[in-house]
């Protein structure tokens, strides 16, 4: 009988148009160990490219939160080359596809700091909060790595 190797749990999917070929805990910044962090725990991933990433744990509240504010953000700001931002990051292999689930887009919503002021305001008053809010939320997102 074949010997049952461990597999990895689900927890979300994402296209990321990269092969991830290692992940660790860790950050890519220094923590210091008096500040609070919105992330339970942080992941550093490689990719064959090069490229680095991390992946956060967030409490449920705030995934939430930054859920609606990524929804608000594909409605405000025009994918790059025409694509939509769901259809762009939506999960696919030889077996099956399926939508982007349990994962933030974590560079779509820190464009928010980068927006005209006018495009802020209309993602803030999608998501029912202030520009200033928003802001100092999404730069928390930011300090994360």
């Amino acid at each position: 009988p074949e010997e049952e190797r461990p597999r990895l749990e689900k927890h979300g999917e994402f296209h990321l148009g990269e092969f991830v070929n290692r992940i660790s805990p860790g950050s890519l910044v220094m923590q210091m160990p008096e500040s609070e962090s919105i992330a339970s725990q942080t992941l550093v991933f490689g990719c064959v490219s090069g490229m680095i990433g991390v992946i956060a744990t967030l409490p449920p509240d705030t995934y939430e939160f930054f859920l609606q504010v990524q929804k608000a953000m594909t409605q405000v700001v025009k994918g790059v080359g025409g694509f939509k931002h769901e259809e762009w990051r939506q999960f696919s292999n030889a077996r099956r596809s399926s939508d982007a689930r349990g994962v933030l887009d974590g560079d779509l919503i820190e464009r928010f700091l980068d927006l005209r002021k006018d495009k802020m305001e209309e993602v803030a008053v999608i998501v029912d909060v202030s520009v200033d809010e928003l802001s100092k939320k999404v730069e928390e997102l930011v300090r994360l790595h």
